[in-house]
């Protein structure tokens, strides 16, 4: 992802681009979820950076061509969590971090570590501890989850994309972690709210898979952190990629925007 410069941060990796000039706003960190990359912002950043904001992506450990470390196939939520943590770390101030899927259980629970400016939750998976959250298929574990092929990441993730652009996403998708998936999958990690210090904007896609993303379920995570919610009609689950993904980052930011100046 050609997004300023590139810092290792243990396993880890941050792109990390700095306004021309000093901007009072806080900056954003952006955080992708299971099977994807930095990558996966670049339009995201591209639209930030483009009105001075200071803006970073993460590559999770062995993800977004990054080597799989030694025991990636046992590496859990907190670990990957810790990789958010150091992201955090890295930058100079508080900053508006921004999960997408399983990267928002992780967001909100390197949260509860340090202070942050904000949290927006796009499409997110939920805490162990929300009530009524719906458990998904666990998958095998002991060694890593082949990435998904292109059929699948069209239901999962991407309806809404062309043939041409749907190989294209897979192609990028990565190898997972099966301890990661399955303690999303099986609600074993919770979160507290009240340890998280910011405000919260939880974003629904109303083209998102049912059987992950069941109706009522981001409007019940919104309401676990005490945040608000937003819904887009029309939005898949990688509302950051391809046709309306500008109108839906417009949507997403005006309303961040606003939550953010009342806070």
């Amino acid at each position: 992802m050609p997004l300023g410069t590139e810092r290792r941060l243990g396993h880890a990796r941050l792109w990390h681009r700095r306004p021309a000039a000093g901007d009072p706003r806080p900056p954003v960190l952006l955080v992708h979820g299971g099977y994807h990359g930095a990558w996966c912002w670049d339009y995201w950043a591209e639209r930030l950076a483009a009105v001075g904001r200071e803006v970073a992506a993460l590559d999770l450990r062995g993800h977004g061509g990054l080597p799989q470390p030694p025991g990636y196939a046992e590496a859990g939520v907190m670990d990957f969590a810790g990789d958010v943590v150091a992201g955090i770390d890295a930058l100079d101030r508080p900053a508006v971090v921004v999960g997408h899927s399983l990267g928002c259980l992780l967001v909100p629970l390197a949260a509860t570590q340090r202070p942050t400016a904000g949290l927006l939750l796009a499409c997110p998976s939920p805490p162990g501890n929300l009530p009524g959250a719906r458990k998904v298929p666990l998958v095998p574990e002991g060694a890593p989850v082949p990435p998904l092929p292109a059929e699948i990441a069209r239901t999962r993730y991407a309806i809404h994309l062309s043939d041409a652009e749907l190989a294209d996403l897979a192609a990028k998708l990565c190898p997972e972690s099966p301890r990661l998936l399955n303690e999303r999958y099986d609600l074993r990690i919770p979160v507290d709210p009240a340890a998280i210090g910011a405000p919260v904007l939880v974003v629904e896609g109303g083209r998102d898979d049912p059987e992950r993303h069941p109706a009522g379920q981001d409007a019940a995570i919104a309401r676990f952190y005490g945040g608000d919610h937003i819904r887009l009609d029309d939005a898949p689950h990688d509302l950051m990629l391809g046709p309306g993904s500008d109108r839906w980052f417009d949507a997403v930011w005006a309303r961040m925007d606003a939550l953010l100046a009342r806070a």
